[in-house]
């Protein structure tokens, strides 16, 4: 249980490092591009914000449901709840980017699968 809070811990740190860093050599949008369009080194992909996202959730969800299985602070379960949504929405958006920017028949064939998959849970 420990270790799932302090690889959360280590993975905001990354997170508040990286945009740290982002800031120091150059703000790049979603697309790796600069103010002036340009192609920066640290280029970020179109789903770069949705995964990490859908991982400091999913910290936030561990750490709350562990907190409530251990009995644990008032309104542990709610937020938890709270941060499990936050999560399954960016799953959403996540799936319903790569459907806008499937470039074949294939791609959105397969997204449509997993799609399905995942509703058929």
């Amino acid at each position: 249980m420990n270790n799932l809070g302090n690889l959360y811990r280590l993975t905001k740190m990354r997170h508040m490092a990286k945009e740290e860093e982002d800031m120091r050599y150059g703000n790049y949008d979603n697309y790796g591009r600069d103010s002036y369009g340009r192609r920066g080194y640290d280029t970020r992909y179109r789903g770069h914000d949705y995964i990490e996202r859908m991982a400091d959730s999913y910290g936030r969800y561990e750490e709350g449901r562990n907190e409530y299985n251990r009995g644990g602070s008032y309104g542990a379960k709610e937020d938890s709840m709270k941060s499990l949504e936050y999560m399954l929405e960016s799953v959403c958006g996540f799936m319903e980017m790569l459907e806008r920017n499937a470039d074949s028949q294939d791609e959105r064939a397969l997204i449509k699968k997993y799609a399905k998959k995942i509703s058929e849970m």
